[in-house]
């Protein structure tokens, strides 16, 4: 069943009897024949020992005390051939007479192997329903805690698994979803069905047909039975009780802030519940390899967790709609694999990714996600989440409660539910969800009815391959996704340049906040040569853009260069047809340059080596046998000759450390609901963190601040490819004064508003000025 292979095999007769029906490879036969050699030869030895050993006190002993020890010597030469894994009956009274074997356990698990699925789905809907005599032997022995009683797990965990919504990460880290419909499921069973097992009722959201909220957990701990559902009280045997109490000296539950908890040590199992509908269990090292359901087979393997109780060591056969449906209680219904491709197909996964963007930008989940890998998992799993929902708000809340769980087990941060809650109900967040999920019959469109909305031919050709970014004071984000500050002076500075100076050269030239350049400096000038061609582009600050020498007024064609300016977003575009390159510049302190394939592995300078390995960003102009050891000393070799700053007037890179009120002003300015969004694709903590090393530096904290903003919304726009309305009167305006003066006649005053010299009076349109004409 996928694992017939010489190492995996477990040569008992299961394996025998597949070789005898010609389904495995020859090479099972001698070793299967091997090792029952060994085990025959291990049980002789035992029992000669044994019986040796009693043989002695059967001499010495009285006579009726030497006919029990011969009957025991006895019974323990037939059990020692008796319980056997080869020809083995499995009825209940071989297993009770071997009850003390050391093969009681490999006994077990081989006698559960041979069940059919149905029985066994039938046993555990057995005890679930309790009609098993594991619940009706528990003595019910439950003793109340004082309140306020906190404990730490003893079980030292070697596995968890998590539920949160639809989605259910197992013990060996493979995330699904769970596509069937309102039901209890078997989460995790150990394979004898003897020490622990864990069912999950799920329900739909606002009734609809696929399971994705858990109400509530029901455990069976050995012979304890437990409930626990949407409040905080617990269901035991039936009865409710309050937390804290200990049930039969062993297992202990309690309630920490917003869970409760549930720890078993003998039976090496601790679980966590989020009345809310998060679940998380842990288990001991002795459950590897030794579970099922839809947690996984604990197995160190990902890569083949789909499993059920007839393929119990996991199928590739097996799909993920199957996987969930044949861990379900009986009498439930299920959409069938057509109907759950067509509510795939009719997903509007666009949008759905923009609605998990911003369930994951809760201001309180941005330290969860900092990594863009862990990010793009999470949106994934979300996108299959709302999918298959139809109660779109509350299963954004319950993603956001599922990272939230996440985070306290990553880095030990814990988040209040109701701040997540609060979040979501924000009118503009609640606004951008659409109504609840209703269904549409699927329809196609008529070739007629496509419509072409692409660019211009020429600029259609090019194809990016990679971008770098520079803005702030002073920041560099690689071709290759390397991030860093570089400090720079108030100076000049090659970006990116083709190896070997040759097709083109971009030059960054930086200034200072303050002439000495004791403070942060940013960029001002962007200089591009195109030295195929013989071209030379100068951006300065607004809507200065000069070739060759002269000034040019916008939308500006010459052979190879096209420069134009997009007045909505403020952006200045200057695309070479002839070298496949384009910058983008914002007019103040961003820069984007995007490069095609040509260029991968051939560029040098500030913005890396574009070649896809992010360890070697570190580059010179020309390779030396001691390379410069941080990016700081690369970036000043990198600094042109013609500079004439003093270096003793600049503070080194670390120098300054930011305060709270500067990393608070930085948090809610980055995490503004606007840019929900951005989040997944775009973990906004490492942004925070430049801001506030920023404003530690800038005399102007507000613009150095609305500087790093601004990149960010830029960077976020080119990943989610959809323009952001994020400026206001209030949170960073731009400075339209210098955009042609804002089309202010006289003098125009950041952010953009209109003023007269003296003797004159502001028209009526904002913008000119007349005389003043005295009465």
């Amino acid at each position: 069943e996928g694992s017939c292979d010489v190492e995996n095999v477990g040569c008992n007769k299961q394996w025998y009897q597949r070789r005898v029906r010609g389904d495995a490879p020859a090479e099972y036969f001698s070793l299967s024949f091997f090792e029952m050699e060994k085990r025959y030869l291990f049980a002789i030895t035992l029992v000669l020992v044994t019986v040796s050993g009693l043989a002695i006190n059967v001499n010495r002993g009285p006579p009726a005390k030497r006919a029990r020890l011969e009957k025991k010597a006895k019974k323990i030469a037939e059990d020692t051939f008796l319980c056997n894994v080869n020809d083995f009956d499995c009825s209940e009274s071989s297993l009770k007479n071997c009850k003390r074997s050391p093969n009681y356990k490999t006994l077990k698990q081989y006698c559960f192997s041979l069940n059919d699925h149905e029985k066994l789905m039938g046993h555990l809907e057995d005890i679930y329903n309790g009609n098993d005599e594991l619940k009706s032997r528990s003595k019910r022995r439950l003793e109340q805690l004082d309140d306020g009683f906190t404990s730490f797990s003893e079980v030292d965990a070697a596995g968890s698994c998590s539920i949160g919504g639809g989605t259910i990460t197992t013990f060996d880290g493979y995330s699904h979803t769970l596509t069937g419909g309102p039901c209890t499921y078997v989460l995790a069973v150990d394979r004898t069905i003897s020490k622990l097992v864990v069912y999950g009722t799920f329900v739909s959201q606002d009734g609809g047909k696929f399971a994705n909220k858990l109400i509530n957990v029901a455990l069976y701990m050995g012979a304890d039975t437990l409930v626990l559902g949407q409040g905080y009280d617990i269901n035991y045997q039936g009865l409710g009780y309050d937390t804290p109490a200990i049930i039969n000296d062993k297992l202990v539950v309690w309630r920490d802030g917003q869970y409760i908890y549930a720890e078993a040590k003998a039976l090496h199992a601790h679980i966590r519940w989020d009345p809310l509908g998060q679940l998380k269990i842990a288990v001991g090292a002795q459950y590897a390899n030794e579970t099922l359901g839809l947690c996984g087979l604990f197995n160190n393997d990902a890569s083949l967790e789909h499993n059920t109780i007839t393929y119990n060591y996991g199928s590739n056969d097996l799909t993920a709609n199957d996987f969930s449906t044949q861990w379900a209680l009986s009498g439930c219904y299920h959409e069938d694999a057509g109907r759950l491709a067509e509510r795939m197909r009719n997903c509007d996964t666009y949008l759905y990714t923009r609605l998990c963007s911003v369930t994951h930008a809760a201001p309180d989940l941005i330290s969860c996600i900092r990594d863009e890998t862990l990010a793009m998992r999470y949106q994934e799993e979300c996108v299959q989440n709302l999918c298959l929902c139809d109660d779109l708000d509350e299963c954004m809340y319950a993603e956001s409660l599922r990272i939230s769980n996440d985070c306290l087990d990553r880095i030990g941060v814990s988040i209040d539910n109701g701040a997540l809650r609060e979040y979501l109900d924000q009118g503009y967040i609640q606004a951008a969800i659409p109504q609840n999920y209703a269904e549409v019959p699927t329809t196609s469109e008529e070739l007629g009815n496509l419509k072409n909305f692409g660019q211009p031919y020429e600029y259609q050709d090019f194809m990016p391959a990679g971008s770098c970014y520079v803005y702030g004071h002073s920041y560099v984000h690689t071709f290759d996704n390397t991030a860093y500050r570089t400090g720079a002076h108030g100076c000049t500075y090659p970006l990116s340049l083709k190896e070997g100076i040759q097709h083109y050269t971009i030059y960054g030239t930086f200034a200072a906040e303050q002439p000495t350049g004791a403070l942060a400096s940013s960029l001002v000038y962007v200089s591009f040569f195109d030295l195929k061609n013989r071209v030379r582009v100068q951006l300065g600050q607004g809507l200065e853009v000069n070739y060759e020498g002269s000034a040019v007024q916008l939308p500006y064609h010459r052979e190879f260069v096209s420069i134009w300016y997009d007045s909505d977003q403020h952006h200045i575009y200057v695309y070479d047809h002839d070298l496949g390159l384009e910058l983008r510049w914002d007019g103040e302190a961003a820069l984007r340059i995007t490069l095609d394939a040509r260029y991968q592995g051939e560029t040098k300078g500030l913005c890396g080596t574009f070649n896809a390995d992010s360890t070697d960003e570190i580059n010179l102009l020309k390779e030396t046998v001691v390379m410069p050891s941080d990016y700081q000393i690369m970036v000043q070799a990198w600094e042109l000759p013609t500079c004439s700053h003093k270096v003793s007037d600049y503070n080194p890179v670390d120098f300054c450390l930011p305060s709270l009120q500067d990393y608070t002003s930085c948090k809610q300015a980055l995490t503004n609901v606007k840019f929900s969004y951005c989040v997944t694709e775009l973990p906004p903590i490492h942004f925070i963190e430049r801001c506030e090393q920023d404003l530690c530096r800038c005399a102007d904290d507000e613009a150095c601040k609305c500087d790093v903003v601004s990149a960010y919304a830029q960077m976020c726009q080119d990943v989610i490819n959809h323009s952001l309305d994020w400026r206001s009167d209030e949170f960073c305006p731009r400075n339209l004064c210098l955009y042609n003066k804002n089309g202010c006649l006289h003098k125009c005053n950041a952010p953009g508003v209109c003023s007269c010299d003296d003797g004159f009076e502001l028209g009526a349109d904002g913008k000119s000025c007349l005389v003043i004409i005295a009465e």
